[in-house]
């Protein structure tokens, strides 16, 4: 039987964990670069017209009241990627934080927007968490970022409506206002025509349950149709994320809608529903 050191056997300990908390810092830093971009560029933060982002009237009861009682306005951001943040240089620029900034100016008041988005989930995952988090904690505004991860991956269509009206269900129970924010277009969409079917899908869901719908589908279709050169810039290197400037501009143009929501200004334009493939409405299993 050969003789092993114990001081052989914590050295090599050490040297995992520090291997480990190698890995780790390489894989933060990979997510808190834009993908395909250079952190030292600067942030282009000029924004091109998108048009309204509200697909339809709507008043959040609970978010007016708070801001005229100039209390604490508490938003709960929940989603998969596009709310986490993958593509921003740095936390500071993902939607969440700009969207938070954006109201506190707008308003003049005090709000906290907590970033719940975990890349990569579906519908079926963050309605899990989401009922969780309202249960645990008070908000008086959600905005669920939904429907890419599913679009994408041609999930059942009839679960997908069956778990968004759920969704929007509970969180209504709670009394907590509610905004749903839609798929992101991107030039390389594989299956537009399908993937068009999930972004009705949100939109008739809030129609039906009465929850807003902010179209992030439209305004970024609006900007590679209105300025083209634009829309490249508001992705990050892998053609589908967000970059810095497109989720600044994104936040810009939700305060903008939140400001519609609140004061009741008239919030339907001219060519309000995006131009979409026409399809069949049916269940499409994955």
């Amino acid at each position: 039987m050969g003789f092993h050191n114990p001081g052989d056997k914590r050295r090599s300990r050490r040297a995992g964990h520090g291997l480990a908390a190698g890995l780790a810092l390489v894989a933060l830093a990979a997510f808190t670069q834009p993908l395909g971009a250079a952190s030292e560029t600067p942030v282009n933060e000029t924004c091109p017209s998108g048009g309204s982002m509200v697909m339809r009237e709507a008043q959040l009861a609970s978010v007016t009241q708070r801001l005229s009682e100039r209390a604490t306005l508490r938003v709960l951001a929940i989603g998969s990627s596009s709310t986490q943040g993958v593509g921003a240089s740095t936390p500071a620029n993902n939607y969440p934080n700009r969207f938070e900034v954006g109201l506190s100016q707008h308003f003049g008041a005090n709000v906290s927007v907590t970033n719940a988005g975990v890349g990569g989930e579906t519908v079926e995952a963050t309605i899990e968490r989401l009922e969780e988090r309202i249960t645990a904690e008070r908000f008086d505004l959600v905005v669920w970022q939904v429907g890419t991860n599913d679009a994408v991956r041609g999930a059942n269509e009839e679960h997908f409506v069956s778990l968004l009206k759920r969704g929007v269900a509970v969180v209504k129970a709670k009394q907590i206002d509610l905004v749903l924010l839609d798929q992101q277009f991107f030039p390389t969409i594989k299956d537009p025509v399908r993937y068009e079917r999930f972004v009705r899908m949100v939109e008739t869901v809030g129609h039906e349950t009465g929850a807003p719908v902010l179209s992030r589908y439209r305004l970024m279709k609006n900007w590679g149709e209105r300025t083209p050169h634009d829309l490249p810039t508001m992705l990050a290197g892998d053609g589908f994320h967000m970059s810095d400037r497109g989720y600044i501009c994104l936040a810009r143009a939700m305060v903008h809608a939140m400001s519609d929501l609140v004061t009741g200004s008239p919030l339907m334009v001219q060519g309000a529903t995006p131009t979409m493939a026409s399809a069949p409405r049916r269940a499409n299993s994955p």
